[in-house]
């Protein structure tokens, strides 16, 4: 168990088929883990093992990874959220915030051999592929060649592991069911305008 479980047991899972699911299908993880007094934390896509382990790959000048072999993280997955206001409910509700997220407590073991990482990178490819004309990595390409000793792999062994499912279910089920239905209508909100926005400005001269 967690050495700090989720405080709301009706929302905390621990059904490996439904957590493996989720990781599946959101694997981008924020890695967080705690070096010469500084938290340190990262956004790294993890894939599943068959023997419950997971691998992921970073730039090597990261400065949570460099120079370490092990560490330990904290480690989350995030899925969709929604504030639920009292309207989306069917009886009198207070309102509320609906999320999925995934916890894990795990050991990681940073991989510099330039053989292991080529292995980790065409795994990833391969996840990734939804068919066969998608990328796959060509060990021979100069660019994957001259990139190799810049990359570091990761192999992620989990100590603890948690679901943490906050759908109102500790509603009726009407309500529960309008919770579930609103969270999942209010993740088609167009951010278009702002992610332009956004882009522009991170494209611009900084100035000092």
């Amino acid at each position: 168990m967690s050495v700090c479980p989720f405080h709301y047991p009706q929302y905390r899972s621990t059904d490996p088929e439904m957590i493996n699911r989720f990781i599946d299908i959101f694997p981008l993880a924020m890695m967080t883990s705690h070096k010469h007094g500084h938290f340190l934390c990262s956004h790294i896509p993890l894939w599943r093992q068959p023997d419950g382990s997971l691998f992921g790959h970073v730039d090597g000048n990261n400065p949570q990874f460099k120079g370490e072999q092990h560490l330990s993280a904290q480690i989350v997955f995030m899925g969709p959220s929604a504030y639920i206001p009292p309207h989306a409910y069917v009886s009198r509700q207070l309102p509320t915030w609906n999320y999925l997220a995934v916890h894990m407590q795990a050991n990681i073991t940073v991989v510099d051999a330039p053989d292991q990482t080529l292995e980790i990178l065409e795994q990833t490819a391969k996840r990734l592929s939804k068919q066969a004309s998608d990328y796959q990595v060509d060990k021979r390409d100069p660019r994957v060649i001259s990139s190799l000793p810049h990359i570091l792999g990761l192999v992620i062994r989990p100590e603890t592991i948690e679901g943490r499912f906050k759908l109102s279910q500790d509603k009726s089920s009407p309500d529960t069911s309008a919770a579930l239905q609103w969270l999942l209508d209010n993740q088609t909100q167009d951010h278009a305008e702002f992610l332009k926005e956004l882009l522009h400005a991170a494209t611009q001269p900084h100035s000092n």
